[in-house]
């Protein structure tokens, strides 16, 4: 009976530490944009969704060489209604170039142009592209500077969506 009490005991102190000693996820900031086919885009659009946010710009080398497999991304999950990828466009070149990109390119997902760097600044970003994963709760779980690894990132979206 004691050493039973013991096990349990040290269960509970091990739980509790794990409790203590793993860090909450952060909440997406807060932001609020009107995408390019004039919906609103905010917190409000992360609830219930897994969430692929791409901060990115047309002029910027490494978004462009990483924008296909954003695209296919979107496509891939395409039937999924709990996810979604996000593309906020940095005011390095103007809005005219992002329209005339985003519909060139066939980006297949909503995408928002951040005049102000608004959300950009909210969500930190200084580097681009960088991508930011966000869970159905609105918790961000992991933030990407430079292209992500699409197989881990895959895998990742895939444990997410199957809670």
């Amino acid at each position: 009976m004691k050493k039973l009490i013991s096990v349990v005991a040290a269960a509970l102190i091990a739980g509790l530490l794990a409790f203590v000693l793993i860090p909450a996820k952060p909440a997406a900031p807060a932001f609020s944009l009107t995408a390019l086919d004039g919906r609103p885009v905010n917190n409000g659009t992360l609830n219930g969704k897994v969430s692929f946010i791409n901060f990115w710009y047309p002029s910027c080398p490494g978004c462009v060489k990483e924008m296909p497999l954003v695209i296919k991304m979107a496509h891939d999950y395409q039937s999924r209604p709990d996810f979604q990828v996000i593309g906020i466009s940095l005011p390095f070149d103007p809005l005219p170039a992002v329209q005339t990109y985003a519909a060139e390119k066939g980006m297949n997902f909503t995408v928002a142009y951040d005049g102000g760097k608004t959300a950009a600044t909210a969500f930190g970003t200084q580097v681009y592209p960088t991508s930011v994963l966000i869970n159905k709760k609105g918790e961000v779980l992991k933030t990407f500077v430079g292209e992500p690894d699409f197989a881990e990132l895959y895998r990742q979206i895939d444990e997410e969506l199957a809670k």
